[in-house]
């Protein structure tokens, strides 16, 4: 359809790019500025600390026997929560590759060896470790927030802010990293709490922008949930979500527009697989028709919903495919999938050698096997990237940005644990397409990091990104009717969700509406006591907020902390919480939620992404 004209388009682009980018080189670079939320000038790469990378190597980790150990015994109050910040039961570990595959091993004078595996994919691992874009700014004036010995955060803005509301939840699922329901306490917050918590959230640079996302155990449980998205909302926080089972917003329509009024922006939808088959372990007798409803409920309030999948190997990892088509075939409803591998912590701290070996998911596993259970092209090697590069694209904000109030959303994850793929999804025929199979997305990354160092205005700096776009973009390869205005309007949102700032962002975030949208699929593979690696704790984008300062999930969950800070601060009894509150229901060993209205089930035409490709350009 556009043939030699697209052709003749990328051969201009790139013959100005050769020309002009030189001759921004060779000018002296301009500095780079210094916004107010920042402790200083925003930094170009040769500036920013690299990440710890690199097989082999040397690394701290956790002894899990004696991380254990430690924990009990601030319980028993035979040790201070200042010994266990100091001596959580570190040991070396070393990673390092053997027999295809990527191995962390490390052994304890006391509790002997321990062996875990990182990735059976060396050479996607290595590839993700050379992209990995490098850390933010230290964090400064946060001696209240970040107190927590070796396990301390160090640097970065955080790109999600976890606010754990409860204990209690109204399921009683396994896997569970936390273990909701089986502790002889409550640990409840109370708006007091939230107010302590978003006050520390301000409190230290650089102050950013980020996802605030209330958890649990299930946070719709608790009799707060509303008013803490209220006191978020206004202490100018915009990005409001909640990782949720889904029973409350199933149950009650109502309750999804009292969430959105209060402020919530969006929903983090617990989904392992789209059977009854794929999500018996989560204990619920009419799962997927909950799923449906919950989600018809939340699009009605004005929201959108990702869905948060656990991978377990040996119990939905043969099903993630269905789950991205799921999404492809709900884009009305759904904005992305977050693939999370399981973490041997909580409920299933205490697993067997053998069982962890079984049902281990290495995260690079990920490329592979959407690679195998799909027909969009997806290739692992091609389409993949650590999540650290949505970095470059906050700097960039930033640049453009320099009077912001705000940093942008920064993304810091170490390229271990964190990796994406972005899909262009055509909202009319419900198919999609990996961006970089027409979009050069990995050569476009590079171009915005040597436009951003060479410090340029922001004029100068969107006409070379501008440039950029349209070398890296391949028109004959890309979807019938998509084109260059199509890409800029698709990046132009993906741009004000990292770094719009106004009361109405939510709104605002949610108007556009055109026929191609963006559907990110992540990876985020959280550290467990058994592949505890220090190199990525330190500048963790996902920290929990408790009213004690703010701690990596990794550490919170993985390493023992979350067990200490709420033995210091547990609301009460079991016994007596139910005395004086009553019990809360529990769905578990097949029991059916009541839903207000049937939903259809589609779960039979679920099974595999359509073979089909979307139509590409091609030559009059």
């Amino acid at each position: 359809m556009f043939g030699s004209k697209g052709d003749g388009a990328h051969a201009t682009t790139n013959a100005a790019w050769r020309i002009l980018q030189p001759i921004n080189n060779m000018l002296p670079a301009g500095k780079l500025p210094r916004p107010s939320w920042a402790p200083g000038p925003l930094l170009n790469q040769r500036d920013r600390t690299p990440m710890d990378m690199g097989v082999p190597r040397k690394t701290l980790s956790l002894c899990p026997d004696c991380n254990r150990e430690a924990v009990e015994a601030v319980l028993k109050g035979e040790i201070g929560v200042a010994d266990f910040r100091d001596k959580p039961g570190i040991i070396e570990a070393e990673i390092l590759e053997e027999g295809g595959r990527i191995l962390m091993r490390k052994a304890c004078e006391r509790h002997g060896p321990f062996e875990d595996v990182l990735s059976n994919h060396p050479d996607l691992f290595r590839k993700m470790e050379r992209l990995a874009f490098g850390r933010d700014f230290g964090c400064v004036d946060d001696s209240n927030v970040h107190g927590h010995g070796q396990n301390s955060i160090r640097s970065g803005r955080g790109a999600f802010l976890i606010v754990d509301l409860t204990n209690r939840c109204n399921m009683m699922c396994s896997p569970c990293f936390m273990d909701a329901n089986a502790a002889s306490y409550v640990h409840e917050l109370s708006i007091e709490d939230i107010k302590v918590i978003f006050t520390n959230a301000l409190s230290f640079k650089p102050q950013r922008e980020i996802n605030v996302l209330f958890s649990g155990g299930e946070p719709t449980v608790s009799p707060i949930f509303l008013d803490a998205v209220r006191h978020a909302k206004s202490r100018g926080f915009h990005r409001l979500h909640v990782a949720t089972n889904g029973i409350r917003f199933a149950e009650s329509r109502d309750f999804a527009l009292q969430a959105r009024g209060a402020g919530l922006h969006g929903v983090y939808l617990q989904l392992d697989g789209v059977s009854e088959e794929k999500n018996k372990h989560r204990g619920l007798g009419n799962y997927m028709a909950l799923k449906q409803q919950a989600l018809q409920n939340i699009a009605a309030a004005g929201m959108r919903t990702t869905l948060q999948v656990t991978v377990t190997n040996g119990v939905n990892n043969d099903g993630l495919g269905d789950i991205v088509r799921f999404a492809v075939q709900n884009i009305d409803k759904i904005h992305g999938v977050v693939f999370q591998p399981i973490m041997f912590a909580g409920r299933d701290e205490h697993v067997s050698p053998d069982e962890r070996y079984a049902r281990r998911y290495p995260l690079t596993q990920l490329a592979f096997d959407l690679h195998g259970q799909t027909s969009i092209g997806w290739q692992p090697m091609r389409d993949w990237f650590p999540l650290s590069d949505f970095g470059i694209f906050a700097h960039l904000c930033d640049v453009l940005n320099p009077q912001a109030k705000l940093g942008s959303l920064f993304q810091e994850t170490h390229p271990n644990r964190g990796i994406f793929s972005p899909l262009l999804v055509d909202t009319h025929h419900k198919q999609a397409i990996p961006i970089p199979d027409f979009f050069d997305l990995e050569q476009f990354m590079r171009d915005v990091v040597e436009i951003t160092d060479s410090g340029r205005g922001p004029t100068a700096t969107k006409a070379l990104v501008s440039l950029s776009i349209l070398r890296n973009f391949n028109q004959q390869k890309a979807p019938s009717g998509f084109g260059p205005a199509d890409l800029r309007r698709v990046l132009e949102d993906c741009c004000y969700r990292v770094a719009g700032n106004c009361d109405h962002w939510s709104e605002r975030a949610y108007s556009y509406d055109g026929r191609w949208r963006v559907m990110i699929c992540n990876g985020m593979w959280f550290q467990d006591t058994f592949n505890y690696d220090f190199s990525g704790i330190c500048n963790s984008t996902t920290p929990v907020a408790t009213t004690q300062g703010e701690i990596s999930f990794c550490a919170y969950y993985g390493g023992g902390w979350r067990r200490v800070i709420e033995h210091q601060s547990r609301t009460s009894t079991l016994t007596e919480w139910y005395r004086t509150h009553g019990r809360h229901e529990i769905y578990a060993n097949g029991k059916k939620v009541e839903l207000g209205q049937p939903v259809r089930s589609t779960e039979a035409k679920l099974v595999q992404i359509a073979a089909e490709p979307l139509a590409v350009q091609t030559s009059n």
